[in-house]
């Protein structure tokens, strides 16, 4: 059933993909109003004081368990809305099933590739998640297929939103995705897309943001993030012998056959929502989903969490990458 978090998930994220220099400024998306109208009406049904606006409920949505709502709307912890820079969070993406717009966005993208050409651009994709203007000229001398295959994905790109723009300028994260720097000291970064990035990360090459395009959203989160647990995953198994193969490039869903067993699929993983992972996880027909090891998803809460949110009769697993290349060792060890 669809709950009144995601609901203010898919509010908030319509509000997020404006134009986020003027957020409080109407007309707003029709998922952001169906969301406040959803809470206003909440709240009278409870005799509780309704948000006056969209802007009241942006900072509501920083502190789900605030006393203000009519009854929390979410697990202690989860917030839709950063509560000091004020952008969506990446909770609120997960919750707003973003993830199944990078899933259309990717199988449009590879649709007609040979598997290897596919294979190409979705590379592409993942290391390429800020270019500058300078970028296809760079392509072009350093690789030709790579101009070739930037001309055809450069409408996955766009501007860089204002939140990742400090000073006019933009930077990533060491970990690959954008990071707001510190208005005064721009070596800093005070916060990252991944929002799981230890103190003292490094920022990367900081480009002029008026110049420069950021790839979709989406694809970042989605696509770009899990891209490196994916190759680890993948070299995991491939160095134990396992016979494996990629069923669907656009999603990344795999399927390895352990000694023994029938062969089982699987796709990698970053989230921070484990009920989100749940719902994605059952729609993409895995039998394991695969997170970090150190992923918030992967504690003893958030698995019962996965559990409980898995639909009845759903047999999806959760486990981390040791967790499944562990397991792929025993096996041959047992064989």
């Amino acid at each position: 059933m669809t709950t009144l978090l995601h609901h203010l998930a898919r509010g908030i994220d319509a509000l997020s993909s404006r134009d986020s220099s003027s957020p409080s400024v109407p007309p707003y998306p029709d998922d952001t109003q169906y969301a406040l109208d959803l809470v206003v009406r909440e709240c009278l049904d409870h005799e509780r004081t309704p948000p006056a606006g969209v802007p009241e409920l942006v900072r509501w949505c920083t502190d789900l368990t605030s006393k203000q709502w009519p009854h929390p709307p979410a697990h202690p912890g989860v917030a839709l809305v950063d509560p000091v820079h004020r952008i969506r969070t990446r909770a609120c993406a997960e919750l707003a099933g973003v993830a199944a717009t990078a899933d259309a966005l990717m199988a449009d993208a590879l649709s007609d590739l040979s598997e290897d050409e596919a294979a190409e651009r979705l590379r592409f994709l993942e290391s390429h998640v800020l270019v500058g203007p300078g970028t296809p000229r760079e392509l072009l001398m350093k690789s030709p297929k790579d101009a070739s295959i930037f001309k055809s994905v450069k409408a996955l790109y766009r501007p860089v939103p204002a939140e990742w723009a400090v000073r006019g300028r933009v930077a990533l994260c060491e970990c690959g995705l954008p990071a707001r720097l510190d208005d005064l000291a721009d070596e800093v970064i005070v916060r990252c897309e991944r929002e799981t990035c230890p103190p003292g990360a490094w920022a990367g090459p900081r480009l002029q943001a008026g110049r420069a395009l950021l790839l979709h959203t989406a694809l970042r989160l989605f696509v770009a993030l899990p891209a490196t647990l994916d190759d680890r995953v993948r070299g995991g198994l491939v160095s134990e012998g396992l016979p494996m193969r990629t069923s669907d490039p656009a999603t990344r869903r795999h399927e390895v056959r352990f000694p023994g067993c029938a062969p089982i699929t699987f796709r990698c993983y970053d989230r921070i929502v484990a009920s989100a992972l749940a719902g994605d996880a059952t729609a993409d027909r895995v039998d394991v989903a695969v997170v970090p090891d150190r992923s918030p998803t992967a504690t003893p809460v958030a698995r019962q969490e996965f559990t409980d949110a898995l639909p009845p009769g759903s047999l999806v697993i959760l486990a981390t990458e040791s967790e499944l290349l562990s397991g792929a060792t025993n096996d041959r060890k047992d064989a």
